[in-house]
């Protein structure tokens, strides 16, 4: 599998194809990547307040067996 990420200058890309994929039916994408740092920083900005674990420390009475029984009881009714 080959994957390359660039910043086009052109509208046009020439594309080299492997030897050992001639013949075959391969797929070819072209998607813009997002900045993560710009969705990440508008979310926290819209966002005002922020998530601590600790809130939800003790947040229920049931031990570990019993939460795992109950998943796996949830889970058969979707089957």
């Amino acid at each position: 599998m080959l994957r390359e990420i660039i910043r086009p200058t052109h509208e046009y890309y020439n594309l080299h194809i492997p030897k050992e994929y001639m013949g075959k039916e391969i797929e070819v994408i072209v998607l813009p990547l997002f900045d993560l740092k710009k969705t990440t920083q508008t979310h926290r900005e819209e966002n005002t307040k922020s998530f601590n674990p600790k809130d939800f420390y003790a947040a229920t009475n049931l031990n570990k067996t019993e939460i795992d029984k109950y998943l796996a009881n949830s889970t058969n009714e979707w089957e």
